[in-house]
């Protein structure tokens, strides 16, 4: 025997009810905003000095291991899109040579473009000497600059 606010519910159709909102009730409370929110991490890549367009940047948390990358972009410029990031996290960087793009048989040859040879230790996100704390969720900026030849 079951009682609501001092009256008795008798029936099992009435008890489920009750019962399947109370489980509604329990996952609602449940489903608040992410503790991790998305960031938009942008900036421009410079060896010497100079913008470089022939590379990839790597973000990896060292705590996680979760990682994300983009192709450099003309100018030397950079954009990833994290769908969750750790706030007040450290992220190790690497910058290394541009992930191929996937090619079809059916695509023209492309012409190479000239390669700029990148130092070794920046490939290796614990060698680099490159780190990016996330202050915050949304935009964020960091201009990398790399030395060598």
């Amino acid at each position: 025997m079951n009682v609501l606010l001092g009256k008795r519910i008798n029936s099992r159709p009435a008890h489920a009810a009750l019962m399947f909102a109370m489980f509604g009730l329990l996952l609602t409370g449940c489903q608040g905003r992410s503790a991790r929110p998305p960031a938009d991490i942008q900036g421009v890549v410079r060896l010497n000095g100079q913008p470089l367009e022939q590379a990839s940047v790597h973000f990896t948390s060292p705590r996680t291991g979760e990682s994300a990358y983009a192709n450099v972009e003309p100018g030397g410029t950079y954009r990833i899109p994290f769908p969750e990031v750790d706030i007040g996290e450290v992220y190790e960087v690497a910058v290394r040579k541009p992930v191929a793009e996937v090619e079809y048989a059916t695509d023209a040859p492309k012409s190479q473009p000239k390669t700029t040879r990148i130092p070794d230790k920046y490939a290796n996100r614990r060698t680099s000497g490159l780190s990016f704390k996330i202050e915050s969720g949304g935009p964020q900026t960091y201009d990398i600059e790399l030395n060598g030849s």
